[in-house]
C-alpha cells in the first residue's frame, strides 16, 4: 500500500511539474486593466497595492496588457552598454474608455536581486533588442510615441515606490519575461489639461492624494497631462536628466527632465519670467501618497508664449503683410 502511495504521490510530483513547465513556456495572459494594476488598499497601517496583496510574487500570474506608449525608451533612461547602470522604461497609457492612468514597464542591466540575475553585455543586447525593435505588418519596427501596443507579462512585475510597473521581477529566467506587440501605429494618447491645483494642496504642503483614484495625483499617475502658465524657478538647476521645480501661482511641482538632447538647447532663464507649458508624464517615486512629479522626456512637449517685445514685432510683420496683400489686391484689379 505504501509502495502505491509512494508512486501516486511521484506521479503527481511529475504531472505538477509539467503544468508548471506548460505554464511556463504557454501562458495564459489574464487581460487587466491599467486602473486594477494599480489600485491600492488599506492594510490598517498604511496604503499597499490591491493587486500585490491578491497576487503574491511568489507565484506567476500571467497578465494582458494593452495601452499606448507615451515616451520614446531612449528619451527617458540611458539603457546602453555605456551607462553606469543601464536601464531601460516606457510608459503606456490606458485607451480603454472605462481605465484610466497608465503603467511604466521596467528592466535594468544588474539587477537589485544580486550578481546571478545581472545581465552579461550581450544578454542586456539581446533583451534590449526584443524589446526595442518589432515587427508591424510585416516589417521591422522600433518601438516609439504613439505605438499602441499589447503586453504579455508573465510575472507580471513588481510593487516599487507608490506604482505597480511590469517588469521581470528581476529574474533572468526567460520564464519572467514580458513581451510587446505592436498593434497600431500613431496614435494620438489622451492629454489630461490640468493645473497644479488638481495636484497639490492649496498651502502647497502636500499632495492630493485620493485612495479610490478618481481624483488627485493618483488618478494622472503614468499618464499625460497638459499645463499652462507655468514658471521656472531656478534656470540652473535645468540640465538634461535634471530635476526643476515649476510653479504656477503660490504652487510648486518637481519635474525630471529627460534624455532629449534638444531640452539642453532651451533658453532655460526665460522661462524664470516667461509662462510656458508643457505636455508631461505625471510620475510618481516615492512612498504611496508621496514622490509625484512631472517628467518632461521630450523637448517637444514644452511650449512658450512670445515675449512681449517679440509679440509685437510678429504683430507688426503680419500687419505689413496684410497691407502688402490689399495693394496687390488693388493693383491687379485695376
Amino acid at each position: 500500500m505504501r509502495s502505491i502511495l509512494f508512486i501516486l504521490a511521484v506521479v503527481l510530483a511529475c504531472w505538477n511539474l509539467f503544468l508548471s513547465s506548460a505554464l511556463a513556456d504557454d501562458p495564459i495572459y489574464a487581460p487587466v486593466a491599467h486602473s486594477e494594476l494599480q489600485a491600492l488598499r488599506w492594510n490598517g497601517v498604511a496604503y499597499e497595492s490591491e493587486w500585490t496583496y491578491n497576487h503574491p510574487t511568489s507565484t506567476l500570474y500571467p497578465v494582458q496588457l494593452v495601452g499606448v506608449v507615451i515616451n520614446h525608451p531612449s528619451d527617458m533612461l540611458d539603457y546602453s552598454l555605456s551607462a553606469a547602470s543601464p536601464r531601460w522604461q516606457t510608459f503606456i497609457q490606458a485607451i480603454d474608455p472605462s481605465d484610466f492612468g497608465g503603467t511604466a514597464l521596467y528592466m535594468m542591466q544588474k539587477n537589485v536581486k544580486g550578481e546571478a540575475q545581472y545581465y552579461s553585455d550581450s544578454e542586456w543586447l539581446d533583451e534590449m533588442d526584443r524589446l526595442n525593435n518589432l515587427t508591424y505588418g510585416g516589417e521591422e519596427v522600433t518601438l516609439r510615441y504613439g505605438d499602441k501596443v499589447r503586453i504579455e507579462a508573465k510575472s507580471p512585475g513588481l510593487y516599487y515606490k507608490g506604482k505597480f510597473n511590469i517588469n521581470e521581477q528581476h529574474m533572468k529566467s526567460s520564464d519572467y519575461d514580458f513581451s510587446i506587440t505592436v498593434l497600431e501605429r500613431d496614435v494620438a494618447p489622451d492629454v489630461a489639461n490640468i493645473t497644479l491645483a488638481d495636484l497639490k494642496s492649496s498651502d502647497d504642503t502636500s499632495f492630493l492624494f485620493d485612495e479610490t483614484r478618481a481624483t488627485g495625483c493618483e488618478h494622472y499617475q503614468a499618464s499625460l497631462v497638459h499645463l499652462d502658465d507655468l514658471l521656472l524657478e531656478d534656470a540652473n538647476d535645468w540640465a538634461t536628466n535634471g530635476v526643476v521645480t515649476v510653479k504656477q501661482g503660490d504652487l510648486t511641482f518637481g519635474m525630471k527632465l529627460g534624455l532629449d538632447a534638444a531640452l539642453a538647447s532651451i533658453d532655460a532663464e526665460s522661462l524664470e519670467t516667461n509662462p510656458f507649458g508643457v505636455t508631461a508624464i505625471l510620475d510618481q517615486e516615492g512612498d504611496v501618497s508621496a514622490g509625484y512629479r512631472l517628467w518632461l522626456t521630450s523637448a517637444s512637449g514644452l511650449t512658450t508664449v512670445p515675449e512681449p517685445g517679440s509679440l509685437l514685432l510678429l504683430l507688426g510683420a503680419l500687419a505689413g503683410l496684410l497691407v502688402w496683400r490689399a495693394r496687390s489686391w488693388r493693383q491687379s484689379t485695376r
